[in-house]
């Protein structure tokens, strides 16, 4: 075992206890809380599954909720490092909000996890998307009622969309593609868009494109006209009530300290089983443990991978798992000034050959991991398509790729990390930077660690001044359109950081969202991550499974990359 191995590892297990220590948890679910994600491009920004229906065809209606056989009500308590800023879905864009949002919301379309790529029917019970991906056309669900008794209409969603925009709030971006609305009558909302985008209906299980209950926002002082961002009023009240058509209806929030929902008694589906749910800030994973093995707690969110371990050995606890759509990446600036030698795509496709995968998701992630091939997730289209050009770790080709660029005797490079920052995954930086920088000495890279704070290396990255960082990025939805345009495209989000710039690979990444034909898509998709493999910008380290334990006494908790879970399927017996 090499010295530097014998480092990185050490620093490992003392992180690992010290993750138990602090505040510090992993397995963070949901979406948009990493600064590397920032405001996507102009180009059609989109939302969910990959795998949407044709134009003019919708798939069968999402299914009930299963009938409740198990003994019903109760309250259900989760325990989790809450960062909460806002309950108003129009403007919520944290980690925590989104199970809300699920709750107490419901949006036109949804998904049923484990399939995240089929885009199912909820408050509209069909849709009908022309061949050319700009209008999008959506029937209403008869007989669908919010908590205030008011009957949902069409008039509520051309309200939720337009307030969504006009707020101007973090999430706004997401409703700009919008160019018009139609209601020809009280059951039919009909979308024009600003431009074709088959990513669109995936948008839409967004949380952030909950329908609200427009007479009762309006009650509250909101408003979705422009100048919405200085005139709106209803946050205030959002923020302690809810005004969805929900399974459950907010009762209350403390911030950093709890979460109240109830059984919403007016629900036009199937009722939830749990009378109460209750999502309490507890940041230290090792407490949220204790309480869970008390009964004190019914789920834990934060715990790392060594308490997992150890809950699955006791055998006290259930771990529900499920695949996220977070991804940590390795970027290399391919500019002279600044990459330096990594200007020469050689010696970035040398990098991507010495990184040894299985040892940072076995070895650190203690297997909770998978590597897509690309920085597109695996579950999302395209990305099976592309499986043949991941990179496997080869030392004698990184040495090769190395010498034919004529940096034989190596190099010096200088990596940028978050100090005493996790990234993806509760994953520490120095943790994972001293791996990578450990694995690269190993053809002859001469790595010099560089810790800066997050917030400065978060800024510094965007402006572009880095040689190489390692990032997180969190999505926004669940569509390869979400990646691929602000990786691929010139001067959007990522591709700008590290001035990367293939004529090629944005015309690909930008004509599949154009296409309305998954097929066609998925080998639009899959030809652009082999172009973006190769040039090697961004190498795409691990995927982070999600990892919560659960009582043993609770049944039908299910992982949920959009809101995190489904609170309306959860029951204890």
């Amino acid at each position: 075992m090499s010295t530097e191995r014998t480092a990185w590892l050490t620093i490992a297990m003392q992180r690992r206890r010290f993750l138990r220590l602090t505040s510090l948890g992993a397995g963070l679910i949901g979406a948009g809380l990493l600064g590397a994600c920032a405001r996507p491009p102009a180009t059609p920004t989109t939302a969910a599954p990959t795998a949407a229906p044709a134009p003019g065809q919708t798939p069968a209606p999402a299914a009930s909720p299963t009938p409740v056989t198990a003994a019903t009500g109760g309250t259900f308590v989760i325990a989790r490092l809450t960062d909460t800023i806002t309950l108003d879905p129009s403007r919520q864009y944290e980690l925590t909000s989104p199970i809300v949002m699920g709750a107490c919301y419901e949006r036109l379309v949804t998904i049923q996890p484990p399939d995240i790529r089929t885009v199912q029917p909820h408050l509209a019970e069909k849709f009908d998307i022309t061949q050319d991906v700009t209008t999008y056309t959506f029937t209403l669900r008869e007989g669908v009622h919010f908590a205030s008794g008011n009957q949902l209409t069409s008039a509520d969603v051309v309200f939720s969309f337009n307030r969504l925009r006009e707020l101007k709030d973090n999430p706004s971006w997401l409703a700009d593609i919008i160019q018009a609305m139609e209601t020809p009558d009280a059951r039919t909302v009909r979308i024009r868009l600003t431009e074709p985008n088959a990513a669109f209906l995936a948008m839409l299980v967004s949380p952030n494109f909950s329908i609200l209950d427009s007479t009762v926002v309006k009650q509250q002082g909101g408003t979705d006209q422009p100048g919405a961002d200085k005139t709106d009023k209803a946050t205030e009240w959002l923020n302690q009530n809810s005004a969805g058509s929900g399974p459950f209806v907010l009762k209350g929030w403390v911030k950093e300290q709890e979460i109240v929902m109830e059984r919403n008694p007016n629900y036009w589906g199937q009722p939830a089983a749990l009378e109460r749910v209750i999502i309490r800030h507890i940041p230290d994973p090792t407490t949220q443990r204790q309480l869970l093995e008390s009964g004190d707690v019914d789920a834990a969110h934060n715990l790392d991978a060594d308490l997992i371990a150890e809950l699955e050995q006791a055998g006290t606890a259930q771990i529900v798992r499920g695949d996220t759509l977070d991804t940590e990446y390795f970027a290399m600036h391919t500019s002279p000034e600044i990459g330096k030698e990594l200007a020469d795509k050689r010696v970035r496709q040398a990098i991507a050959y010495a990184i040894d995968y299985d040892g940072i998701i076995q070895q650190i992630l203690r297997g909770a991991a998978v590597r897509p091939p690309s920085v597109i997730p695996s579950g999302l289209l395209g990305v099976t398509e592309a499986e043949d050009a991941r990179y496997q770790t080869n030392l004698e080709r990184a040495r090769q790729l190395l010498g034919e660029a004529g940096l034989a005797n190596g190099f010096d490079l200088t990596l940028t990390f978050s100090s005493g920052g996790t990234e993806v995954g509760g994953v520490s930086s120095e943790v994972l930077a001293s791996k990578i920088a450990d694995d690269l000495r190993k053809v002859g890279i001469r790595v010099t660690l560089d810790p800066r704070a997050p917030d400065v290396r978060l800024a510094d990255y965007r402006a572009g001044k880095l040689q190489c960082t390692i990032s997180g990025w969190t999505p926004d939805f669940l569509d390869p359109h979400g990646w691929a345009i602000p990786f691929g495209v010139p001067g959007e989000a990522a591709a700008k950081r590290v001035a990367y710039n293939n004529p090629q690979v944005a015309d690909l990444f930008q004509r599949a969202a154009r296409t309305a034909d998954p097929q066609e898509r998925a080998r639009l998709y899959a030809e652009g991550q082999r172009l973006l493999n190769e040039d090697a910008p961004f190498l795409c380290l691990y995927q982070p499974k999600a990892q919560i334990a659960v009582g043993k006494n609770v049944q039908g908790y299910v992982f949920d990359p959009v809101i995190g879970v489904d609170l309306s399927k959860v029951r204890k017996s």
